[in-house]
């Protein structure tokens, strides 16, 4: 049987509320709508990571960020990813664009790069940033700040090159370049990353001229909804405040932007912008689609759309991401089968950490027992509801996320306070009920589901041989349930013997 080609396109910091198709009047994404009529559409996916790289590191290694030590900028490459599965059963991998490993300029499993990273003055590796040296043309989020005023704009403005310059446009080039000419008689793996809607929100001057008149959400904000959430949240929010504090490298970044001094118009703008550079991705997918279409690869090759986390984008008075709300952890995520054999919507909860499984088995390659995920695939192809988790996890240091379809605690490490929302009467999180007493038996309930989590991912994972590959995943001993200390394979002992 001949196995799939498999092309992954990832997004950089796009919120879940950002397609048309799933509901989002306000925003404009025709090509993204064709392809959830062709897919089946996860309205409830959430990532592992909060921050980039912990996210993408999760992803692609299969492990949750207490198994590789990843919740920053933390090396990863060295570690066996199931990129590497794939290599192993005869794939050609390819990346075009934003990855993100570190160190960002290794291969990790991929045969060739195009490199197209967030801030291209910082690697001459990088073939985006080349590109711009090679062509004459300024670096772009300089030409942002010049004017003094970038803070003030709520880190927003038409993208100060022309069209061809702009670096998603460049990553949707090289890859429909990259699809024209693939001629290997093997199948492949390409990984698209495009590098918005992360900030800094400067799309083309078109795509924000299609936003001029569309009313765009306000943010979703409760006056005192600081006051019962820990501290992080107000410290998150003055941190932009005082000068002192991450005003600096770099001056772009939108984790800078002061938003309690802005009126709503400003803050519309602001988003008209980060919505508009959806558009600008929307249309280079449409690109790569038609490619994938006229080389007559969309019979055999599985595509799958999603986002490494989302942004808060002035919710709950907050910037960026990091904190676990669902603005942060909640991401699109769709699966579109060979020949788009199913459609469908899916509303139950599911978690990146299944898409390397699931992948692997559908190209019929053996799922590594260590990964922390599991295979969707009946769940794709058959709508099977048993593959559905009653529970998903996202961490980011000190911060554990376990949400349920109509719950979700946060934990905070070795602090007295911590987060509880009643999602099915609060759907927007204003009200944290962590210290309310009607809700402690459910917020016990999910420490310990917690507690099994974490515990037997770290145990019965591969915590210990992380980087090596090949390790079985430890479980619990099948011959002697009732004693961990037996060794798992040894003969059942007798015990009628046992005087």
């Amino acid at each position: 049987m001949k196995k799939p080609n498999i092309v992954i396109i990832k997004t950089d910091q796009q919120r879940y509320d950002t397609i048309a198709a799933l509901g989002n009047q306000h925003m404009i994404t025709p090509n993204l709508d064709k392809l959830c009529s062709q897919s089946v559409v996860f309205t409830s996916a959430f990532c592992c990571g909060a921050t980039c790289v912990s996210s993408r590191a999760a992803f692609y290694t299969g492990l949750y960020p207490h198994n590789t030590g990843v919740y920053g900028f933390n090396n990863w490459s060295h570690i066996r990813t199931w990129l590497h599965d794939f290599k192993d059963a005869g794939y050609h991998l390819s990346a075009v664009g934003k990855v993100h490993h570190q160190p960002m300029n290794e291969y990790m499993a991929f045969d060739e790069r195009i490199y197209a990273e967030n801030f291209p003055e910082y690697q001459d590796y990088d073939d985006f940033s080349n590109y711009l040296k090679a062509e004459g043309q300024a670096n772009p989020n300089y030409e942002l700040v010049k004017d003094g005023k970038w803070l003030d704009k709520c880190c927003s403005s038409p993208y100060p090159l022309v069209e061809k310059y702009f670096v998603d446009n460049y990553v949707g080039r090289m890859a429909t370049n990259w699809i024209d000419s693939y001629s290997k008689d093997k199948p492949f793996f390409l990984h698209i990353g495009f590098v918005g809607p992360h900030d800094p929100f400067a799309p083309p001057q078109r795509f924000v001229d299609m936003y001029k008149d569309v009313d765009v959400p306000d943010p979703i904000v409760s006056g005192d909804e600081f006051e019962t959430k820990p501290p992080q949240y107000k410290r998150f929010m003055e941190q932009c405040i005082n000068e002192q504090n991450m005003t600096k490298s770099p001056t772009y970044g939108v984790y800078n932007c002061r938003i309690d001094d802005k009126t709503p118009e400003q803050i519309k703008q602001m988003r008209r912008h980060y919505y508009a550079r959806v558009t600008a991705i929307d249309e280079q997918i449409g690109f790569i689609m038609d490619s994938l279409k006229s080389k007559g690869l969309l019979e055999n090759t599985i595509v799958v759309f999603t986002s490494d986390h989302g942004e808060n984008l002035g919710d709950h008075r907050m910037m960026y991401k990091w904190l676990m709300t669902e603005q942060s952890t909640k991401v699109p995520m769709m699966v579109r089968l060979p020949l788009a054999a199913r459609a469908a919507v899916d509303d139950g909860l599911f978690t990146q950490m299944d898409i390397g499984p699931t992948l692997l088995e559908f190209a019929g390659i053996d799922i590594p027992c260590y990964l922390d995920g599991k295979s969707n695939l009946k769940r794709i192809t058959d709508g099977d509801s048993s593959q559905i988790p009653d529970k998903v996890y996202c961490e980011d240091n000190y911060l554990t996320m376990v949400r349920a379809k109509d719950k979700k605690m946060v934990y905070y490490s070795s602090q007295p306070y911590g987060e509880y929302y009643d999602l099915e009467n609060d759907p927007d999180e204003f009200y944290n009920l962590y210290d309310c007493p009607d809700h402690a038996k459910d917020i016990t309930g999910m420490k310990l589901a917690l507690l099994d989590w974490v515990t037997s991912s770290s145990y019965l994972g591969s915590a210990l041989d992380v980087g090596l590959g090949g390790k079985p995943k430890r479980h619990w001993p099948q011959y002697s349930p009732d004693d961990p200390y037996i060794l798992s394979g040894m003969p059942r002992l007798d015990r009628t013997r046992i005087k």
